[in-house]
């Protein structure tokens, strides 16, 4: 939470196993929910992501079926964040 209000960050993920436990891990605390929209990777970023999940109940991991590109990954995460109701959602792409 930052100042009253729920946070978000969306970030859409396109095979980024490298990079995506690095991105995840450096969000900072205030954050509440992280959006980790996995736009049909065929590496092991879902894999990854799923597995910092399990440990960070702040992180979501949505995987879609069909490569949408970067824009139809930051509309899902935002779909999410309406669900929850966030106040305020950034995007970490």
């Amino acid at each position: 939470m930052y100042k009253g209000k729920r946070v978000a960050v969306v970030v859409p993920a396109y095979n980024e196993e490298r990079f995506i436990a690095d991105v995840i891990k450096g969000i900072p605390e205030y954050v509440d929910r992280i959006y980790v929209v996995n736009d049909a990777s065929t590496d092991d970023t879902a894999r990854i992501a799923e597995e910092l999940a399990k440990n960070n109940p702040r992180v979501t991991v949505k995987t879609l079926e069909k490569n949408t590109g970067v824009g139809g990954a930051i509309t899902a995460g935002h779909r999410l964040a309406l669900e929850e109701n966030m106040d305020a959602v950034a995007i970490m792409a």
